[in-house]
């Protein structure tokens, strides 16, 4: 993970409001993760379903032949992590932090950070975090949520698409489409 200029990235903030977005989905709804009292087996099966996501992001990266950018200024949120008062209890809350200082924007290539963007996928899923995955080149932003989810938005989906079929064909993982009224 390096450190970059915000100036040398063009980001445009309408995307995220366009009338139709693809999302990824799994089969099983989560709404911020687990409960503190949830057995292993529950816990088991998030780390497995979040695992499922981020291999699924690396895979996009990857195929689009792209890297990821991180920031304050590549957001759909102006802050990167959510305020919890038990937040610094969790490891995962504690190991993103010390890779991501504030008010900086980083460049990730899947190849060297995966470990990294494994901690963000879970501080998203925990409702820990709130960082946005931007890929510069492709002009697509992929948001993992604390819902199982993961929101992709792009200038142009008909460059991605084959894409994300091909990442969510025989998987667990189900492509669809959902339309918002922006009013």
């Amino acid at each position: 993970m390096i450190k970059i200029s915000e100036d040398k990235i063009k980001f445009k903030r309408k995307i995220y409001k366009q009338k139709e977005i693809y999302y990824i989905t799994y089969k099983k709804y989560w709404d911020g993760g687990f409960d503190n009292d949830a057995s292993l087996s529950d816990k088991a099966d998030f780390y497995r379903v979040a695992n499922l996501f981020s291999d699924a992001i690396k895979k996009i990266v990857s195929a689009l032949n792209d890297y990821i950018v991180i920031g304050n200024n590549f957001s759909q949120k102006e802050c990167l992590f959510e305020s919890w008062t038990d937040m610094k209890s969790y490891d995962c809350y504690n190991n993103l932090r010390s890779y991501i200082k504030k008010n900086k924007s980083y460049e990730l290539k899947c190849s060297e950070d995966d470990l990294i963007i494994d901690c963000i996928v879970e501080n998203n899923f925990r409702y820990l975090a709130c960082i946005d995955l931007y890929l510069p080149n492709s002009k697509v932003i992929l948001q993992p949520t604390c819902h199982s989810e993961l929101f992709i938005y792009a200038e142009d989906y008909n460059k991605i698409l084959p894409v994300l079929k091909e990442v969510t064909d025989n998987s667990e993982l189900v492509l669809s489409k959902n339309a918002f009224d922006w009013k």
